[in-house]
């Protein structure tokens, strides 16, 4: 176990016998935590696109003036994550921060994308170009 903070993708018995290793030879206290695997660079680009053109259709939401970083902050929090509006260095306005769409796995970033289209749907929105298999 020759780096600081070691990981393995668990993909054949293996990798498997890797990861007993390490724990075997960890220290008392060692933390080891298990993780989904995160979304993929599809999904992300899949994210955004849908993002953009929610944007291009609804620029103001709430009487809020919008932008595809607002949007996502709205749809994340929608999803559940917790976030907090902090106001910038001029103070003319509020930023979202909290939201991190590259710690989401997977599936949450398909449950995100699946909720940003039904909205729009709902709203009677077009979303253009998009493939579904990119959400999975």
């Amino acid at each position: 176990m020759a780096q600081n903070n070691p990981a393995v993708i668990i993909r054949s018995p293996q990798d498997r016998g890797r990861a007993v290793r390490w724990v075997e030879q960890a220290p008392v206290g060692t933390v080891v935590e298990f993780k989904q695997k995160g979304r993929s660079n599809d999904q992300n680009s899949a994210m955004w696109s849908v993002l953009t053109q929610i944007n291009k259709q609804r620029p103001v939401h709430n009487g809020v003036r919008m932008s595809a970083v607002l949007w996502k902050a709205v749809f994340m929090q929608a999803l559940g994550a917790e976030l907090v509006m902090l106001p910038t260095l001029e103070g003319a306005g509020l930023f979202p921060f909290g939201h991190r769409s590259s710690k989401l796995t997977v599936s949450e970033m398909g449950d995100l994308i699946e909720l940003m289209l039904a909205w729009a749907a709902t709203e009677g929105l077009t979303i253009e170009h998009f493939d579904e298999r990119e959400a999975a």
